[in-house]
């Protein structure tokens, strides 16, 4: 699947999410970073730098909807895939005995 592709069905799961997406300058300032998730007024929102070429903000959004709970929204096998790699690297690892 080509980046745009991919970043506009990521961009879809989140809005499925109920979660509002927009793309912002975060590097003014103090502010220094690519992204992120928060909760504002009752909704919950993505904000990720707008300068960020296709493939970095798919970084990022997989990295962001990774966290949240998919599981009751229709997603195409590519992208819950993508999603499901990215949960299980953030999963903390059993320790051995």
């Amino acid at each position: 699947m080509k980046d745009e592709a991919l970043l506009q069905s990521l961009e879809d799961a989140a809005a499925r999410l109920s979660i509002k997406l927009s793309y912002e300058e975060l590097r003014k300032g103090e502010v220094a970073s690519h992204g992120g998730i928060f909760w504002l007024r009752g909704e919950r929102r993505i904000i990720i730098h707008r300068g960020l070429p296709a493939a970095e903000r798919i970084e990022v959004l997989t990295d962001i909807l990774s966290g949240v709970d998919f599981s009751g929204i229709h997603l195409l096998p590519e992208v819950r895939e993508r999603l499901e790699k990215s949960a299980e690297k953030k999963a903390p690892q059993a320790l051995e005995a």
